[in-house]
């Protein structure tokens, strides 16, 4: 293990970012620093995740650098003491007392790679107050006691196991226990004891285990020859429950016994729901594993899933029996006559129907998914009643978060337009006390909120909320008339159809309020009234305001009840000017603690002491790791620095150009400067785009030849690089790309700093489309690349994607492409928003890239423009890897498409001498010879 120095910060944080911003100089000064070269990039850093321990004395992140070496940082909260570092590890995990830190300790890339066989992760350990790191065992999963005293480290099979071994350990010392043959394992929920499942080669041995790591005493549960699955503590509680296999020879596949022990340090509190037929599912449904084993609040019922049970089908080719043994005589007749089956009965055909809700390619993209689908049962342990809620294996159930009751959609209604996008679907309350259904909603196109103690559901209807109890029925609308807006305008979301609300932010603890979102703020809603009262002050100064709760132990809905005292806490953010960072107060009494011009991201509190950590960056300012030592975030100290070599190198900086297009959107792009930028210079520039770029202006990026797509490189390479949002009008994708793209350039230009000979356009998929169309409606690009590019609006709406199977008729009209309505309610429409009815118009050399297995914009796309464009004479060079989907993945490809697209770019726009392959292109012979063939 290696140690790093590490700066401490104890001035307030503005200055701190005055200070940092130093380390990344411009204009003149900028010149006395190299540029990156590609022999640079490994050695640059990204920063995953941040935790702090319990107790909020350490802190631990991890590192991923672009040469795929990784390590874990480890320091004290206060940056008393150098970081630790630890080589080669993943997975932080601090135990519940703060007196441990474990890991997955693996080993180097270049170990990984001349591996002859499977490189396992080896368990690692390190005590934080003697600092003495341990190496152990291998490993596939570990967890802590929650009280952290034990710890259990669950191994992989091995020889012919099919279990693996459990080692059970005090991490401090003492004697650990060892178990064989572990397939899964679950501690306590907030006690002492173990559950593990036994999983044998020979079956006999198979069963359900507790341990009692304090008294070393091992038991057995349950035993049989059978598989048991989906441990699972109820909170709080001794009450375990988990799944035992059940095989029919008269059924298909095989279903489980559910076994619940009230306690389990009682044998006779066992509870059994027979998953063979023999319970009130009957043996036409059978119990899945796919849904796991949840506990209502109270205990009293277990829900798990179900779906149908399937005969076997009946063997029809049965032999002779003893008794009928054939002749000779028909024997020779039976020669004469075969009886072979029709050959077509066995023919490879897909019928594709007209009516399938789900087309075959969605069917069979997703036959393992549709395989597990199921309905929720409710086993009431009481009464040993067994209820089913929901009557479509599609049309799952969602429980309210106490199990009180279940809310589940009907799609029967809108399953056509549910084919083409829409997401409509009538809602019902099911009791699961009786099966009761009941009408909540008709034709919501968002699914309800329920509140966590499942007393209230929340429905968007149309443009207004409204606040049903789940007991009563009543219904409570929420309209405050013309005081706030909970539907996004068109401005905020611009596709056709019906437009969603700003969604819900939250609940109060005690059930009583909800909070929902619109534009830049927070309301409190009274539940009881409908009575909403705003709680942030976004409409004074502009900022967004979202909800946070920093308790890992509460669920992701709850919030505090703010007439308790309890203050809220907010993120905060600038849509003008990009601006970022923390807010907390009560209603009406919101401070802004923390608001700068960086991504300010990650907070996180330590569990059992006010200590804070968050992470900052800047397009030149690598993501830093800061804490505070309270809830104000005033004094940050800085205890994580990315990147320090930075400021061996040239960097470039990021500023906002806003533009008002014809249509009257009113938008902002990203303008990159060059690393090596000098004032009195115009510079080529690169635009970048995909519809609304504009909120990653701080965003850092880090230099990869694996990323081919990266502006931080194009930057380094001395272009300006533009990333503009773009609004689109209904059914004019093409003209509205257009007009944002051109006022975000004359907002470039006007800089001064751009030359406007020499400016490309580069993007992928939707953004490879406007790289491809653009040039056929403007002719201020010298060079384009469009990556897997949509190019014919009118073929493409028949098209398929192919990894998911969804028919991009939905996607189409109501989705990315905006197109309203279908081609032959505008075909006027489709032919002004397509490139290859304009490639005539082409003067832009165009670069198109595709991958040949492309399961999402099909490759035939790439091929229609390049023999449109070379019939029509126009430059245009098509890439094409083998193999390849939507995106590279191949590390050969992606280094290949990222050099290709400098030399573009360098050619047109800089005049570099061209390669060979822009020139004269490249003969299949030639190919060969280049790959070794």
């Amino acid at each position: 293990m290696t140690h790093r120095r590490c700066r401490r910060w104890s001035i307030p944080f503005p200055v701190v970012v005055l200070l940092l911003g130093l380390h990344h100089p411009s204009g003149v000064l900028a010149q006395e620093r190299a540029t990156l070269t590609p022999e640079d990039y490994g050695k640059w850093e990204s920063l995953g995740s941040i935790s702090l321990d319990p107790r909020g004395e350490w802190v631990a992140v991890t590192i991923r650098r672009v040469d795929e070496s990784e390590e874990i940082r480890l320091r004290r909260a206060d940056a008393s003491v150098e970081e630790v570092v630890l080589e080669h590890a993943t997975g932080p995990v601090f135990s519940p007392d703060g007196r441990w830190l474990a890991w997955r300790q693996g080993v180097s890339p270049d170990a990984r790679e001349s591996a002859d066989g499977p490189v396992r992760n080896r368990l690692g350990l390190r005590d934080l107050e003697s600092g003495r790191d341990t190496i152990l065992v291998e490993m596939r999963s570990f967890a802590f006691r929650d009280d952290g005293d034990w710890l259990a480290v669950l191994g992989h099979p091995v020889a012919d196991s099919v279990g693996a071994d459990l080692l059970v350990m005090r991490p401090g010392g003492g004697p650990p226990t060892l178990l064989g043959n572990v397939d899964e394992f679950a501690w306590q929920d907030g006690g002492t004891l173990l559950a593990v499942t036994l999983k044998t080669a020979w079956r006999d041995a198979n069963g359900v285990t507790l341990v009692d790591p304090e008294a070393g005493v091992v038991r057995s549960l349950d035993s049989r020859n059978a598989d048991y699955r989906e441990l699972t503590w109820r909170e709080d509680s001794g009450t375990l429950a988990v799944l035992r296999s059940v095989e029919s020879e008269a059924r298909t596949e095989e279903s489980h016994d559910v076994l619940v022990w009230g306690d389990v340090n009682d044998p006779a509190a066992l509870a059994t729901l027979d998953g063979s037929g023999g319970s009130e599912l009957g043996d036409t449904l059978r119990i899945t594993e796919y849904a796991g084993i949840t506990f209502s609040d109270d205990g009293g019922t277990v829900f798990v899933g179900v779906r149908p049970w399937e005969e076997v089908p009946a063997d029809d080719e049965s032999g002779p029996s003893e008794e009928s043994v054939p002749s000779p005589e028909e024997e020779t007749a039976a020669e004469d006559s075969p009886d072979d089956p029709d050959p077509a009965e066995s023919a490879d055909v897909q019928i594709w129907h007209w009516n399938d809700d789900l087309i075959i390619r969605a069917q069979e993209w997703r036959a393992s998914q549709i395989a597990r689908q199921t309905l929720t049962a409710a086993w009431h342990l009481g009464a040993d009643r067994v209820l089913v809620m929901g009557r479509e294996l599609q049309e799952p159930a969602s429980l309210t978060d106490n199990g009180a009751w279940a809310l589940v959609p009907d799609f029967t209604p809108y399953l056509f337009q549910r084919r083409f996008g829409s997401g409509a679907a009538d809602w019902y309350r099911v009791d699961p006390a009786d099966e009761e259904w009941t009408l909540l909603s008709q034709g919501l196109e968002s699914s309800p909120s329920a509140s966590p103690d499942g007393r209230t559901a929340l429905l968007f209807e149309g443009d207004h909320w409204v606040a049903v109890d789940l007991a009563s029925l009543e219904r409570t609308r929420i309209d405050p008339q013309g005081e706030v807006d909970f539907l996004r305008s068109l401005e905020d979301y611009d596709y056709p159809g019906p437009r969603p609300s700003w969604g819900v932010a939250g609940w109060s603890t005690d059930g009583d309020a909800a909070y929902l979102n619109d534009r830049l703020d927070v309301w409190r809603v009274d539940l009881s009234s409908g009575d909403v009262t705003r709680i942030t002050p976004g409409a004074e100064d502009g900022r967004r305001y979202r909800m946070l709760n920093l308790d890992p132990d509460a669920g992701f809905f709850d919030q505090p009840e703010v007439e308790a005292g309890e203050a809220i806490w907010f993120s905060v953010f600038d849509p003008a000017t990009k601006a970022s960072g923390y807010a907390r107060g009560r209603p009406g009494e919101v401070e802004i603690l923390r608001l700068e011009d960086a991504i300010v991201t990650g907070l996180t509190k330590a569990r059992d002491a006010d200590r804070y950590a968050l992470r900052m960056e800047r397009w030149d300012d690598s993501p830093d790791v800061f804490v505070s030592d309270g809830a104000d975030l005033e004094d940050l100290t800085q205890v994580f620095e990315t990147n320090p070599f930075q400021a061996e190198y040239a960097w470039g900086r990021t500023e906002l150009v806003s533009y008002t297009t014809d249509a009257g959107h009113d938008l902002q792009a990203i303008l990159a400067y060059p690393a090596n930028f000098e004032e009195g210079r115009q510079y080529p520039l690169i635009l970048y785009q995909y519809e609304r770029l504009s909120d990653g202006l701080h965003r850092y990026r880090v230099p990869s030849e694996r990323s081919y797509y990266d502006y931080q490189t194009w930057s380094q390479q001395g272009y300006f690089v533009l990333m503009p949002d773009i609004v689109y009008e209904p059914g004019r994708p093409g003209p509205s790309a257009l007009d944002a793209v051109e006022h975000a350039l004359d907002a470039a230009v006007a800089t001064g700093h751009v030359d406007p000979q020499r400016m490309g356009l580069i993007g992928h998929s939707w953004g490879g489309y406007q790289a491809a169309y653009l040039p056929t409606r403007t002719h201020r690009f010298a060079a384009s690349v469009a990556g897997a590019a949509i190019t014919d609006f009118i073929s493409f709406m028949g098209a398929v994607h192919w990894n998911g199977g969804l028919p991009e008729t939905g996607h189409w009209e109501t989705g990315q492409a905006r197109m309203a309505r279908p081609a032959w309610e505008d075909l006027t429409g489709h032919l002004e928003s397509s490139p290859v009815n304009f490639i005539h118009e082409l003067e832009t050399p165009v670069l198109l890239m595709h991958g040949d297995s492309d399961g999402v914009v099909d490759f035939r796309q790439g091929l229609e423009y390049y023999n449109y464009a070379r019939r029509a004479g126009k430059p245009v060079i098509l890439l094409v890897y083998p193999g390849a989907d939507h995106g590279l993945r191949e590390e050969s490809q992606q280094v290949d498409y990222h050099r290709r697209i400098l030399e573009w770019f360098g050619h047109w726009l800089k005049g570099e001498p061209a390669p060979e392959w822009i020139t004269e292109g490249e003969t299949w012979v030639e190919r060969e010879k280049r790959m070794g063939g």
